[in-house]
């Protein structure tokens, strides 16, 4: 008898132990989620991942009562492509996700988004800004319809005209979106909300202020994305004014790196064919930028940063007031990073470290400390933590991982290796090393062009192509087995395409 009830208090007590692990860890809560996506926005320069170069002390103070996510990638460096795989949690292949005007619909248009996913098990799922870069692209998987500003990027007049779609018809001169060309950049002593992020953050700060209202409160997922830095670089003067256009640092790494691939270049045409006042493609490697047009870039992109940083400090404020934020998630993410001369590129479109590596800070409601993560994780990580944290069944198409452990023992290890992946190069990073890989078109498809490694240990900015170097042998063939599983696992068809290469290498 005495032995039966020892039993049943040792059982207690697991019960009691486990059941205090799981309210502890977030189990059996119903959290809302305030998801954060910022275009453009590189993690270097940012005071969280290192050598600041940016005032955002908005970031600063969200990452001071969240885990940071210190080596965080997304899976591809454009826009369209980077979200439909960050909301989808599928990788990039040769025949999915490959433009900046790539759609959920349209390359993947059998799979569950997360926000439909959210929405069919009972949250309110909701749009302000940009979120899925087409704007007609899903919107049945938003509890409303999604909500975009209509102002225009620009508050001089003679801007607003030249960007216009008219103006390209009319004169002729246009960018790669259909539209006119205007400045890359504007200085204007406007209000925040004359802009769009401005009265983003308006509007989202009005719907969570309406959502805290409710009697009847249903879980929600806000999705609010703010378009600055992405060009032009047009924000309010007093932005401009945080930096000393005499002490702005321009890129110290405006060379091609010893040994890259000739395919690791691109012709930056985003700046380049979209903008006026911009010198057209050079030679492969050649920025041609003037030194001062470089520094008022690179002013204008930190300026751009600021002002969005001001729009989540907006947001924060709003939801930390209300009663709903005891119980909601923030989560802030990029879509990918953004080259300001580094390497003599601008933009995205690259596998650079500096196109690639992005912030993702996670806040969780409880009270808790903050905390590093150290181990690379990628964005299509995202999707599965949110639906584990809202305590939901994974779907089973999911490609990333669910990081809710890490988000209470940040220690935790991570996955071995992320994967970007752009147009015909495919890469492979570690804690450590980024290699790439880089393949030919059409009947040249099997053949490896070129190939780059780096060591971000001893060369963080990417400066010496090491993958000829007999000391990273070892380390080159580890990569490319990693690389070539990963690929045989989640785009078989592009495992013909470079066949050739597999039998070289095995």
């Amino acid at each position: 008898m005495r032995e039966c009830k020892i039993n049943q208090y040792k059982k207690a007590v697991i019960l009691f132990t486990t059941l205090l692990f799981f309210s502890l860890n977030g189990y059996g809560k119903q959290f809302n989620f305030l998801h954060i996506i910022i275009d453009d926005l590189r993690a270097q320069g940012l005071s969280v991942y290192g050598k600041k170069t940016m005032e955002t002390p908005n970031i600063e103070a969200l990452a001071s009562t969240s885990i940071i996510f210190k080596k965080a990638y997304i899976n591809i460096p454009t826009c369209g492509a980077s979200r439909a795989s960050m909301l989808t949690g599928l990788y990039g292949r040769q025949d999915r996700f490959r433009e900046y005007t790539s759609r959920l619909d349209k390359d993947a248009p059998e799979t569950v988004s997360l926000p439909a996913y959210l929405k069919d098990n009972g949250y309110q799922t909701l749009s302000f800004g940009k979120i899925i870069h087409t704007k007609t692209d899903s919107p049945h998987v938003w509890s409303n319809h999604p909500w975009r500003s209509s102002l225009s990027d620009y508050r001089n007049a003679e801007n607003i005209e030249a960007r216009s779609r008219n103006s390209c018809i009319t004169t002729g001169a246009c960018a790669p979106s259909g539209l006119g060309k205007a400045p890359a950049f504007e200085i204007v002593d406007e209000a925040d909300n004359r802009y769009p992020d401005g009265d983003v953050s308006d509007a989202a700060s009005a719907m969570l202020e309406y959502l805290n209202k409710l009697a009847k409160k249903e879980p929600f997922y806000m999705a609010v994305g703010f378009v600055k830095p992405h060009l032009p670089f047009a924000v309010p003067k007093k932005y401009w004014d945080l930096y000393d256009s005499e002490s702005i640092k321009v890129s110290e790494v405006q060379f091609k790196p010893k040994g890259a691939p000739p395919d690791a270049w691109m012709k930056s045409g985003e700046i380049r064919n979209g903008y006026t006042g911009i010198p057209a493609v050079g030679d492969p490697w050649e920025n041609n930028l003037p030194e001062e047009l470089i520094k008022t870039l690179t002013h204008g992109y930190y300026a751009s940063t600021s002002f969005t940083d001001a729009q989540i400090g907006k947001l924060i404020n709003a939801l930390d007031n209300l009663e709903v934020a005891s119980n909601t998630v923030v989560i802030l993410s990029s879509d990918h990073g953004f080259s300001l001369a580094d390497h003599a590129l601008w933009n995205k479109h690259s596998l650079f470290n500096v196109a690639t590596r992005v912030p993702l800070l996670v806040r969780l409601p409880e009270e808790q400390d903050a905390g590093s993560v150290e181990g690379v994780v990628e964005y299509v990580d995202i999707y599965p933590t949110i639906v584990d944290l809202a305590n939901l069944r994974l779907p089973t198409h999911l490609a990333g991982i669910s990081l809710k452990k890490h988000l209470y023992n940040p220690e935790l290890p991570t996955k071995e290796a992320v994967f970007p992946r752009y147009q015909q190069g495919d890469n492979v990073t570690t804690e450590r090393y980024s290699y790439s890989a880089y393949f030919g078109k059409g009947a040249n498809s099997s053949k490896m062009k070129g190939h780059m490694l780096y060591d971000h240990l001893k060369d963080p900015l990417e400066t010496i192509n090491v993958v000829d170097d007999s000391e990273y042998a070892d380390t080159v063939l580890k990569l490319q087995t990693l690389l070539l599983e990963h690929i045989t696992q989640n785009d078989p068809k592009r495992v013909l395409e470079i066949s050739d290469f597999i039998k070289s290498k095995f």
